[in-house]
């Protein structure tokens, strides 16, 4: 164990000096309190405003908030324009810093990789329409989200390189062959035509394949991946496992684990409604009985574990203030600004625990349902239930399901505890947001 830590903090450190990853980071820093933002009014809208949170239902909002439908208007809107362009947000902050790297103008190469990124997201069916042209937006809105976060750092990693050396070659090519200096002006608008050119070649070519643009296509060949894996708990744990990986990776949600609204799910309801309990549910290992339940408390990769493991063993200022900062969306499984805050993506030393911990916890409640130690849930609760919480009332409110919760919260906190203390070598500076 002691061998595999070392090696851990050995690769990390390696490959924090690779340039590339040295601006993903700086981009995930940029974005941290954008999407921090964000989380937090989704905490409001989708808890506290919609029909469907947790806090809606059981505080029963609806009946004393006056004004409801204006303050789910307000925050949809600030949710819209915070959440709709973070993804822009993070292409334009790598090439601004691979470009700063090289040398080159900074903020000319920055906003290229952000109309780069936009280019390969137009959504090429509107054109050419006249009457209808309105019906459909110009962009896949979807892919400038949060969706759309690792497009966006590929985008700004290829763009930051390219205009960069374009920038360079055409002035010392320019310089040979006139005997004279290239303006600012021409260099940016000869790398900008290069730049765009490449990418809308690529966003129409693609259009032609799929109607969601690059980010669209790629989801697409990803969710291949979720057959259906029924009933078999190996193919529930690889599934999750992959999801989780695919999240670390920045690729937010291609592989969908949740099961709430499935056949199965359906079906599980109909019988607990028929004989008044969950015991003896036709369907009992499901991606919804394990995952939903016990497996991604906070988010994907048991997050809230992380935060606790935090607050217990790092010695990081930074990282317990990130911790105490995202707390509150965590409690209802909206994780993206701590995936972006410490950050957990492209982070080597939280990749491992991000995977293991909810696997071990779907062991444990594959075990314990198998074993009629706790019954399945199956009662549908609403997405932000807080995690711990879900078993419990999707059971009906069983003890057991509770008791297995915490279980799985505290084994998950042990699992994570080792990485976050080997992160305290990392020494006083700040590396999270």
């Amino acid at each position: 164990m002691v061998g595999l830590f070392r090696g851990l903090w050995r690769a990390n450190q390696r490959i924090d000096q690779w340039r590339a990853l040295r601006a993903v980071h700086e981009a995930l820093r940029v974005a941290y309190p954008f999407i921090l933002v964000m989380a937090l009014i989704d905490v409001v809208g989708q808890g506290c405003l919609s029909k469907s949170g947790f806090f809606f239902q059981v505080y029963h909002i609806g009946s004393w908030l006056p004004g409801l439908e204006f303050w789910r208007d307000i925050l949809q809107a600030v949710s819209v324009v915070v959440n709709g362009l973070i993804a822009v947000m993070i292409a334009f902050t790598t090439g601004h810093y691979m470009a700063r790297t090289y040398h080159a103008d900074a903020l000319a190469v920055g906003l290229m990789s952000a109309l780069a990124f936009l280019t390969l997201n137009v959504n090429y069916d509107t054109f050419g329409q006249t009457s209808h042209g309105n019906d459909l937006a110009q962009f896949w809105m979807p892919n400038l989200g949060p969706q759309g976060i690792f497009l966006a750092i590929l985008v700004g990693l290829g763009v930051g390189w390219l205009a960069s050396h374009l920038m360079r070659g055409l002035a010392t090519w320019w310089r040979h062959h006139r005997h004279s200096s290239l303006s600012w002006t021409g260099r940016v608008a000869w790398s900008l035509t290069v730049v765009l050119g490449v990418t809308v070649s690529i966003g129409y070519g693609l259009s032609w394949l799929t109607d969601g643009g690059i980010n669209d296509l790629v989801y697409l060949a990803l969710q291949t991946l979720n057959t259906n894996p029924g009933h078999n708990g190996l193919r529930i744990l690889l599934v999750t496992a992959v999801s989780n990986g695919l999240w670390w990776l920045g690729l937010i949600g291609p592989v969908d684990v949740a099961g709430n609204s499935s056949v199965t799910s359906l079906q599980n309801l109909a019988y607990a409604v028929q004989h008044g309990s969950g015991w003896g549910a036709p369907h009992p290992i499901t991606l919804h009985t394990l995952g939903d339940a016990y497996a991604n408390f906070g988010g994907a990769g048991m997050t809230l574990a992380l935060l606790i493991a935090i607050w217990i063993g790092s010695r990081q200022a930074s990282y317990r203030r990130v911790a105490t900062q995202t707390v509150l969306p965590n409690l209802v499984n909206l994780n993206e600004s701590t995936l972006l805050g410490l950050p957990v993506l492209f982070n080597p030393i939280l990749l491992f625990p991000f995977i293991l911990a909810p696997a071990v916890n779907l062991v444990l409640a594959w075990a314990a349902i198998t074993l009629k130690l706790v019954p399945p849930i199956v009662y549908p609760v609403p997405r932000t239930t807080p995690g711990p919480l879900v078993a419990y009332l999707g059971t009906g409110g069983d003890w057991r399901a509770l008791l297995l919760s915490m279980l799985c919260l505290t084994v998950s906190v042990l699992i994570y505890l080792p990485f976050v203390r080997l992160l305290n070598m990392e020494g006083g500076a700040d590396h999270a947001a």
